[in-house]
């Protein structure tokens, strides 16, 4: 630790201006007060045993090097836990009994010695206590005259010779001023030179920085906008596949529903086959009637309402066009109308046979189309096979009744005549069954081409 090797410092102790001089050499500290008024001189010289112990003596133990700097601290004034004063003997045993709470008692007599002497009290201050250093100075008296005016005269001298040689090395003084003057103009231009070149640089950088800071700003709007872009496009996907699921469930669905209705179209095709392979095989016995009824009566099957309104129209126009142009040979050709008119005069109402003149209303019901029980038959399975039936029932001659006996050529008449009508009957059935299976396979074919 650094020690101070000379300090003198102007203090003032209680409003008097004192010289306080410290000389520390080694483990020795020398104090030397002087008063600028009277000049008195106290001098001491401490080692480092002395200093040690009177700081343990106080309770606050310091070491020498410590308390030294405790010391120029205090005289410098750099510090303010540390301060100085300056007291006489009687003002140290006042403070003394003071700090130890007695009261003054009757002053003995001193020497002259120790109302002369002074003690420079070096005070610590912590947070709760003050600690006080007393270190005495004996009186030394003020200097001797003869002493001063040598050290007066040693110092002319020497500023004597000191101006001296500053009269002879003015002109190489200042020429060596000029030449270090001119060392530090250029060197003090190429600093410039340089600094005006970092600053360029700098500047530089600063414009580049602010060109990138710029661009940059730019490349995050551009990002932020685009990261708009994509939530917006990853919503409208989302969207889209949403409605393409629905629309791709919803083609399922469909697609289910067309291979259903083309399961039963193509079941119903099948049944309508071999219904129309029976028709046209002609008239069954009656134990293979009733197998075909109960092989074909366990099917339930469902059928297409529109191509059935479709078929049921076609069937309405083509039994209109044949009954028109029946109606029209009926009326030009035939050369016993009298006995025709009169055997519809004599038949007996058909309240009472039940089925005398079935032909001509089946005919007449066929051709105006005003038959609700007609249009409404169902068109699947075995009810359409026993429709068939019984058209082919119907179309045969009426058995022989007791009050139509007696007038057998009017019955023969009529027997062609339904004969006639029974045949044409079967015709027109025959061209609704293929109407209906042609309707049937276009749609079935048209199922096809969208599946």
């Amino acid at each position: 630790m650094d020690q101070p090797a000379g300090l003198q410092v102007d203090y003032v102790f209680r409003g008097v201006e004192h010289a306080v001089r410290v000389m520390v050499s080694g483990q020795v500290l020398e104090l030397e007060v002087e008063d600028r008024m009277t000049a008195d001189q106290w001098r001491g010289e401490f080692d480092a045993g002395f200093i040690e112990d009177l700081t343990h003596k106080t309770g606050n133990f310091k070491q020498f090097n410590i308390f030294c700097h405790m010391l120029e601290s205090a005289l410098t004034q750099s510090s303010e836990s540390v301060t100085l004063d300056l007291l006489t003997y009687t003002d140290l045993e006042s403070l003394r009994n003071h700090k130890m709470g007695g009261r003054p008692g009757s002053l003995a007599p001193r020497s002259a010695q120790l109302n002369s002497k002074r003690y420079l009290i070096l005070i610590y201050s912590v947070e709760f206590d003050r600690i006080h250093y007393p270190l005495p100075l004996p009186y030394q008296g003020k200097p001797d005259p003869v002493v001063l005016q040598g050290i007066i005269r040693s110092l002319k001298e020497e500023l004597g010779r000191l101006q001296g040689l500053d009269g002879q090395n003015t002109r190489d003084t200042r020429e060596n001023e000029i030449w270090h003057l001119r060392e530090q103009v250029s060197r003090l231009a190429s600093e410039k030179r340089e600094l005006e070149a970092q600053l360029g640089r700098s500047r530089e950088e600063a414009l580049a920085g602010r060109a990138a800071r710029q661009e940059a700003e730019a490349l995050r709007g551009l990002v932020r906008g685009l990261e708009l872009e994509l939530r917006q496009e990853r919503g409208l996907g989302h969207r889209v596949a949403g409605r393409r699921g629905q629309d791709c469930r919803r083609l399922a669905k469909e697609l289910e529903e067309a291979k259903a209705s083309e399961r039963s179209l193509r079941a119903r095709l099948k049944t309508l086959t071999s219904e129309l392979a029976l028709y046209k095989r002609g008239p069954v016995s009656g134990p293979s009637r009733l197998l075909s009824h109960a092989v074909l009566g366990g099917r339930a099957l469902r059928f297409d309402p529109t191509a059935f309104v479709k078929a049921k129209e076609r069937k309405q126009r083509e039994i209109q066009i044949k009954s028109q142009q029946r109606n029209r040979l009926g009326s030009g050709g035939s050369g016993d109308g009298p006995s025709v008119s009169w055997s519809r005069q004599t038949r007996p109402p058909a309240a009472l046979t039940g089925r005398g003149d079935a032909p001509n209303r089946s005919r007449n019901r066929s051709s105006s189309g005003n038959w609700p029980g007609y249009q409404s038959l169902p068109t699947t399975g075995p009810w359409l096979l026993l429709f068939l039936r019984g058209h082919r029932r119907r179309g045969k001659p009426p058995s022989p009744t007791p009050w139509s006996g007696s007038n057998m050529v009017s019955r023969r008449g009529n027997i062609n005549h339904w004969n006639t009508y029974s045949s044409d009957h079967q015709v027109a059935d025959m061209a609704e069954i293929d109407a209906r299976l042609k309707a049937l396979q276009e749609y079935m074919n048209r199922l096809d081409m969208r599946s």
